[in-house]
């Protein structure tokens, strides 16, 4: 093989194991627990409590969910007649499982603070809980190419001008003549 194609061979090869190489101080040794709970969810997220129960409010999707538990027991909340006014809108929620009800997202998805009024009444008891869900402005985006760690740029880089010195070397090397040929 031409030494000039396996360098360039190699120097991609090289490239494309950059982001493969370790970073950070990740332990890789053992696998992590996945977190399972429902309360795992990203999004915004709004929380309240009374005597009575305790309501975590989520965007998820397209929903704004609400877990509700009692506070004395922890409990999941069934068979209760939920409502979320919003200001903007009032709607009735949904039970999808024991404790977790939902209902259409609508102009919560917005960026901004939206207060919360939730009321819930079981066959015991009945309550009035207020909370506050903050949307954060989207992020703008911080890179605009490929390349979004530092450490990799420095990589591909080096590695450029690792590949740029070894093709100028081979360059400029003697060639070697064979007897009968001009010099």
């Amino acid at each position: 093989m031409n030494p000039v194609r396996a360098l360039l061979l190699g120097t991609a090869l090289a490239a494309a194991a950059l982001p493969a190489l370790a970073h950070g101080d990740e332990d890789h040794s053992e696998p992590h627990a996945v977190a399972t709970a429902p309360m795992a969810a990203q999004g915004p997220r709004a929380e309240a409590q009374t005597d009575a129960f305790e309501l975590v409010a989520s965007l998820e999707q397209d929903r704004l969910v609400l877990h509700i538990d009692r506070f004395d027991t922890n409990e999941p909340v069934e068979g209760a007649q939920v409502e979320v006014d919003t200001g903007t809108m009032q709607a009735k929620a949904t039970q999808s499982s024991p404790g977790v009800y939902w209902v259409a997202q609508g102009t919560l998805g917005q960026p901004g603070k939206h207060p919360l009024t939730i009321t819930i009444e079981t066959e015991d008891t009945a309550d009035l809980l207020s909370a506050t869900l903050e949307v954060p402005a989207a992020p703008s985006p911080t890179t605009s190419g490929p390349i979004s760690e530092p450490w990799m740029a420095w990589g591909l880089g080096g590695t450029l001008l690792l590949s740029g010195a070894g093709l100028l070397a081979l360059r400029r090397r003697p060639r070697a003549t064979t007897p009968g040929s001009p010099v």
